[in-house]
């Protein structure tokens, strides 16, 4: 892992001055002083200082005599001080570190599965054509069995690890824009020798059933740097467009699909407020209010369009993987269930 790069990346983030103009709003029991232990996540440790973590970059003061300033070890000594009415966090490096890594700054376990197999497939039909895919089985299987030789159509390279991917929904966004397909995660085959444009697999695990079409992409097994970013607002609103467990809703720590990605200028540690829309009443008077989506169309057409009810917040979401056009985010913070349509705009 290169925590050289990870430390310039966090600097340019972590480095803030007093004249900010946002005001930061420290908990009433935050502590005066805090040993980082094993476990810890930055996430938690800025929750414990600040009602609103995701200004973790705005408390945080590097002291640049001290070694590794940016990253946050297990052991270290964080102490609240307050510098022209600001509050700032310095940190005390023991002469013995208890530990080589720095802690991350979400847990690992509550994201891993989506880091190591989940996949957004692009939406636009040449870049789908692009993808190699399960061609078929001389036995005529439709669905294929594990340790089975199966053929994929597309160059892979022998001896490598693949996953398989079965094409889900497609996302799109707010404007109906699409965004790209989920890619539910089936199982996984090891490339062996190459016949022209195919080439002989052994389907090593089937999690579900794989059949004809099933697009394969690289594995992933390395995530742990995927986990070292900065917690800071977000920049852009959007909207929930999916549930990472293809659920109906989303709660504490679940994933959600939101519909912006990397283009759009989101990036991981981005955290972004989850807004559940008030609802539209149909009606002008006691007699014959009820809400629009039981309202007949033309009920709807003659309502008023002040009847709508505001907007509720239900939570908090932080991005740790982007693609181009749509990005995952894990539910930090939750008051309610969260579900697709719900706003994820800036908190």
């Amino acid at each position: 892992m290169n925590f050289k790069k990870i430390g310039m990346f966090v600097a340019a983030f972590m480095f803030v001055t007093a004249a900010t103009a946002d005001t930061l709003e420290v908990n009433e029991n935050h502590p005066q002083k805090y040993v980082v232990q094993k476990g810890d996540t930055l996430w938690d440790i800025s929750a414990k200082f600040l009602k609103k973590p995701w200004y973790w970059p705005k408390i945080w003061n590097v002291n640049p005599q001290v070694e590794d300033p940016h990253w946050i070890y297990p052991g270290d000594v964080l102490t609240l001080v307050w510098i022209d009415g600001q509050p700032y966090l310095k940190k005390v490096t023991p002469d013995v570190k208890v530990a080589t890594s720095p802690i991350p700054t979400i847990d690992a376990d509550k994201v891993k599965t989506f880091l190591k197999n989940d996949v957004i497939l692009p939406y636009d039909e040449e870049e789908l054509a692009k993808i190699p895919f399960v061609l078929g089985h001389n036995d005529g299987r439709a669905i294929m069995a594990q340790n089975a030789d199966i053929y994929i159509k597309g160059q892979l390279n022998k001896g490598q690890q693949y996953g398989v991917y079965h094409k889900g929904e497609l996302y799109k966004d707010e404007k109906g824009n699409k965004l790209g397909y989920r890619a539910e995660y089936v199982g996984a085959i090891v490339a062996g020798e190459q016949f022209n444009k195919q080439n002989k697999s052994m389907l090593v695990k089937n999690f579900n059933a794989v059949k004809l079409g099933d697009y394969v992409l690289p594995y992933s097994v390395d995530t742990g740097y995927n986990l070292y970013f900065t917690p800071t607002p977000a920049t852009v609103d959007t909207v929930v467009v999916g549930m990472g467990d293809n659920g109906t809703f989303a709660g504490i720590y679940s994933t959600v699909v939101l519909g912006k990605g990397s283009k759009d200028g989101v990036k991981s540690g981005d955290v972004f407020s989850l807004v559940k829309p008030g609802l539209a009443i149909a009606g002008n008077s006691a007699d014959d209010v009820e809400y629009t989506l039981m309202a007949s169309a033309g009920k709807q057409l003659a309502s008023l369009r002040e009847n709508v009810l505001p907007d509720e917040l239900v939570g908090q979401a932080m991005v740790y993987r982007t693609y181009e056009h749509a990005s995952l985010a894990l539910v930090m913070i939750s008051k309610g269930e969260v579900k697709v349509g719900f706003k994820a705009v800036r908190p």
